[in-house]
Formats: C-alpha cells, sequence, structure tokens
C-alpha cells in the first residue's frame, strides 16, 4: 500500500452500529468466540442473549439465521400486544388484581406452537393446514389424548395459518367470554372494565377475583401440554433436522413498560418449557439492564435468579477480539472500495505511542470504551471522518475524533438506561471537572448542590430523585443521595470502584455482578472511565494520556 496511498474518502466506514444495516460486513467478518455454537446446539440450554447495547446481540442472532437449518425470526413489534392495555377484561382483571402470569404464557405458549408448526410442515395457507392435519391425525388414530388435544388446532379451523396477532385477540375474546359464563346471571350483559370494577362491593370482589383467576388457570392450558408432549414426539422427532425461533427487538417501545415486562418474564418461563423438544430452541436477545429490571419488577416471593443462569449467555468481548474485528473489517471495506492490497490495521494508523512496546492506536482507542464492537465501530469511524482526504489516520485525528465520540457515547448512555434512569442528564453532572481519580471529598459543593436541586425537581421515578425529594424532606442524608448516584454511575459503567488499595477496579460491564450500596459506601477509591473524559471535562495528567491501561494496587488508600 505504501507504493499506492490511497486517499481516505466521504462517508468512508468500516461497519454500520446497528446488525440490521450492517448484514454485508457482517457476514465477511464475524468474529466467533464459541457462542454461535452454543446457540446452534438444541441440546445446550443457552437460549437468552445477554449483552448491553452494542455487544453484538442482534449481530448473533443474524448469524443463528443464516447457519440453522430452519428458523424463523419473530418480531415484537408484529405481536401488537397493544390490544391488551386496551382490553377491558385486562383492564377488569388488573383493577381486581387478578394474577395474569398464566394468561401471559398461555399467549406466547400458543404464538411458539403455532410458529414452530408453520416453520415444521410448511403452512402458509388453508389448504396446507389441511395436509398437515390430514397427516398428523393418520399417525394417531390409536392414541385418543393426543387425537383430542389436535382438537384445539381444529377449533381455529381457516384461521390457523394467519397472523399471531388475530390469534391473540381470539385467545383474549375467549377469555372474556369465559370469565362472563363463569361469573354467572347477576352480571350478565355488564360491560367487564377498570369502571365496573370499582363499584363492585367487597364480597363481589373476592368471589368475581376466585372466577376470574380459575378462568385464566383453565384457559386450554391441558391441551397445550400435550400438544407440547405431541409435537416433540412426532413433528420434531428427527434429530437431523433442528428448527429454530429467534426473537430480538424486546428492548423496542412495543408496549407499555409494565406489560412488556410481564410479557418478557413468561416468554422466559415459556423457553425452559420449551426446553422439553430436544430438536428445537427458542432463542431471545435481551440487553442487561432489561432483563435486570424484568426480574425486579415481576418477582414474586421465593424467586431465585440463580435458576435461570444456565439458559443466559453473556457476550462479553476481549481487547484481542475487538482488535481481530477491526483488522477484520478494515481489510474487507479496503478490498471492497480500494484495492485487493491485505490492508492492515498498520498501514492506515499511526505507530505506537512511547517506541515499539508503547501504546498502540487501537489501544488507546479500546480504553475509551465498554468493550463492545458498536463503540470500537463508532470511534474508528469518527477518526476516518475526520482524516476524509488525507491518505492515514493521525495521533492528532485520534484525539479531535474522541471529543465527537465522547458526546455521542454521553447521549447514548442516556438512551440506553432512559427506563431505569430518566434524570441520568441531570446525576451525571455530579462528575463534571472531577480529576480521573477521585474521592467523595473531591465532588465540589456546587455540583452536589445542583445536582440535588436539579434531581429534586425531576418527578421522575429515577431512583437518585426518589431519594433527592426525601432528602429535602427530612427523610435521607445527604451521603444517602451521592450513594446512589455513584451507584447509578457504576451501573452505567461511567465509574469503576476499589474496595481497598489491594484490590483491582471493579466495572459493571467487566462484572455481571450487581454492585450493592453497601459496596459503594465502603470504596476506597473511584475513577471515571476514560469513554467521558472528554464529555464531562474531567482533568487528567497530560502526563499519563498515553499511558498502558493497567489495575494499580495504591500503597496509599484515598479517603471516599
Amino acid at each position: 500500500m505504501a507504493n499506492n496511498p490511497i486517499t481516505i474518502r466521504q462517508n468512508f466506514k468500516i461497519g454500520e452500529l446497528d446488525a440490521e444495516s450492517d448484514s454485508v460486513l457482517l457476514d465477511s467478518c464475524f468474529i466467533d468466540s464459541g457462542y454461535l455454537k452454543k446457540l446452534l446446539d438444541p441440546h445446550d440450554n443457552s437460549s437468552i442473549v445477554r449483552g448491553r447495547t452494542g455487544a453484538g446481540k442482534s449481530a448473533l442472532l443474524h448469524m443463528v439465521t443464516t447457519h440453522a437449518y430452519k428458523c424463523r425470526r419473530l418480531d415484537p413489534n408484529d405481536i401488537s400486544i397493544r390490544f391488551l392495555e386496551q382490553s377491558d377484561i385486562i383492564a377488569f382483571f388488573v383493577a381486581l388484581n387478578v394474577n395474569l402470569d398464566m394468561f401471559y404464557k398461555i399467549l406466547w405458549r400458543h404464538i411458539l406452537i403455532m410458529e414452530l408448526l408453520k416453520l415444521r410442515h410448511d403452512i402458509r395457507s388453508e389448504s396446507d393446514t389441511n395436509n398437515f392435519f390430514t397427516g398428523i391425525m393418520n399417525r394417531l388414530k390409536k392414541d385418543e389424548i393426543k387425537r383430542k388435544a389436535l382438537e384445539y388446532f381444529r377449533e381455529w379451523g381457516d384461521k390457523f395459518w394467519i397472523d399471531t396477532d388475530a390469534h391473540l385477540r381470539e385467545i383474549t375474546r375467549k377469555l372474556e367470554r369465559d370469565t362472563k359464563a363463569s361469573i354467572g346471571g347477576e352480571l350478565s350483559g355488564i360491560a367487564l372494565n377498570a369502571e365496573y370494577a370499582k363499584k363492585l362491593t367487597e364480597e363481589q370482589v373476592l368471589d368475581v377475583k376466585k372466577r376470574a383467576t380459575e378462568v385464566v388457570s383453565g384457559l386450554q392450558i391441558q391441551k397445550l401440554n400435550e400438544i407440547l408432549t405431541l409435537l416433540a414426539d412426532y413433528s420434531f422427532d428427527d434429530p437431523q433436522k433442528k428448527y429454530f425461533i429467534v426473537i430480538d427487538q424486546l428492548d423496542e417501545n412495543w408496549a407499555e413498560n409494565e406489560t412488556r415486562y410481564k410479557f418478557i418474564r413468561a416468554l422466559i418461563e415459556e423457553i425452559k418449557v420449551f426446553r422439553k423438544i430436544k430438536n428445537i430452541k427458542i432463542i431471545v436477545a435481551l440487553r442487561l439492564d432489561l432483563l435486570r429490571s424484568v426480574f425486579n419488577l415481576t418477582r414474586g416471593s421465593g424467586f431465585q435468579e440463580e435458576k435461570y443462569e444456565s439458559y443466559i449467555l453473556d457476550i462479553k468481548w476481549t481487547p484481542e477480539q475487538l482488535i481481530e474485528l477491526v483488522q477484520k473489517r478494515v481489510s474487507e471495506v479496503y478490498r471492497r472500495q480500494y484495492t485487493r492490497e491485505n490492508v492492515k490495521i498498520q498501514d492506515i494508523f499511526p505507530k505506537p505511542k512511547g517506541g515499539p512496546t508503547g501504546l498502540t492506536p487501537l489501544e488507546y482507542v479500546i480504553e475509551r470504551t465498554l468493550l463492545r464492537p458498536r463503540d470500537v465501530l463508532q470511534y474508528i469511524n469518527e477518526c476516518f471522518s475526520i482524516a476524509l482526504d488525507r491518505e492515514r489516520i493521525s495521533w492528532g485525528t485520534i484525539q479531535k475524533a474522541e471529543s465527537a465520540y465522547s458526546l455521542k457515547r454521553l447521549r447514548s448512555l442516556k438512551e440506553e438506561w432512559g427506563d431505569i434512569y430518566p434524570s441520568f442528564e441531570e446525576t451525571i453532572e455530579l462528575l463534571r471537572n472531577l480529576p480521573d481519580k477521585f474521592s467523595r471529598t473531591d465532588i465540589t459543593r456546587s455540583n452536589i448542590d445542583a445536582v440535588i436541586t436539579e434531581l429534586s425537581i425531576q418527578g421522575t421515578i429515577d431512583p437518585c430523585a426518589v431519594i433527592a425529594n426525601k432528602m429535602l424532606n427530612g427523610e435521607s442524608r445527604e451521603t444517602d443521595v451521592i450513594n446512589e448516584i455513584l451507584l447509578c454511575v457504576y451501573n452505567l459503567g461511567v465509574v469503576g470502584f476499589k474496595i481497598s488499595s489491594l484490590t483491582p477496579y471493579k466495572w459493571s460491564f467487566r462484572d455481571s455482578t450487581p454492585a450493592t450500596k453497601n459496596e459503594i459506601k465502603r470504596a476506597s477509591g473511584m475513577k471515571i472511565h476514560k469513554m467521558l473524559h472528554s464529555a464531562l471535562d474531567i482533568r487528567i495528567n497530560p502526563d499519563r494520556r498515553f499511558e498502558k491501561e493497567k489495575e494499580e494496587s495504591e500503597d496509599e488508600e484515598d479517603n471516599v
């Protein structure tokens, strides 16, 4: 390449930031860390792909769809769950505090069974439906129980193969009909909705709630259980043919949070149920913070999160894997757009700072990420944008790109964690203009007062705003507010902490075990992540800017 210098063109990128727009490079530059093999093995329990935004969850699911024998992708946006939020009967049950967990599980069980059958038997029309029934009924001549289970499908008639959305609406209407039939004469003709629930006497509430709970629990569950056994024995009995359903976009705005959390929790429970069918697998992608919210807000008595660990596949990257990813993409994009030569990173990036063993450009970039492909791609793309019409990227270019990248990372954190920390924009200001390593005594009085004042007028469910209001009402202390804020910024990956001078810094993006408030209180030192140094005007020693990141064991303990 040295003999044929290439000028960097406008809009040159080594990839898009979302998997949907990056499919071409995704296929040719995929880095497999063993995750794909686990997901493609129906005998491996790994079914819930967990990771932070930009960790590569959607990319992994894309590769599953590419490599699977047969695969169907379900988009929650196509399932129109919002109609449940507008349903009078659901509002009626919610007003009576009827547990709808079983109802949500039945909805998912129906959806998944239908989609698996369509996938397995290529059911796309009423004619296909009839052929399926004829074939399987002939195989079940002597099995009366399973023949009766199939009547569940017969009830759908010509609707069997239509969109899932219509199925859910019909199941909900059946719930309403069965409830009215169970409640009986005295409430017949009455609209069962939230408003009517308010008019019931205490005695009526107890009676109606009991009957409604029985209706929900009895909704075709026995037939669906028989169908699962039937599928295992007759439809998915060939070990050479493996079928997959993948579900992504669960973090999008396809339902209000409360409904979404309950529906996702029901899906997780059904994933466990469907594991009894050996040659199929249901795979979902879930953001780490979303899964945490689902478990926290839907847990009942006796809930044990560790029971789900065997189903969870945590997506994590090493610096070496991220460098390999950049190398593959640089080579591929240059090959497609410029030259047939094998272009390497060192051909377009500057030499290490401090000699051959010093900090390389890619190490500098990766230290300013949360070890996720999206962060790295975003930073590198910024470098190419600034290096327009040049042949190489310089250290000056890398530092200029850091400013734009850092602001984008700050904005992305707000978007990623907005459901849990809606006041993040105010909270993060506590760290502005601090040194990169700090203690509580370094946090200025002006920062503390300004942040607490802003949080107290937010009126959000943000835990930092809630405790700030309590402090102003005399119900908590200022130190409690600061600890809550530090826990927040730790959870987001903005701050790391160490318990003693002899322990390494703990970071949320490296350690999947949540930190406790007690750990935050005992922290002996804190460090602000380099990705936000520019955006938050963090004070750093210029002599240390190009030092390689390492875990320090300081001799002197900071007083926090």
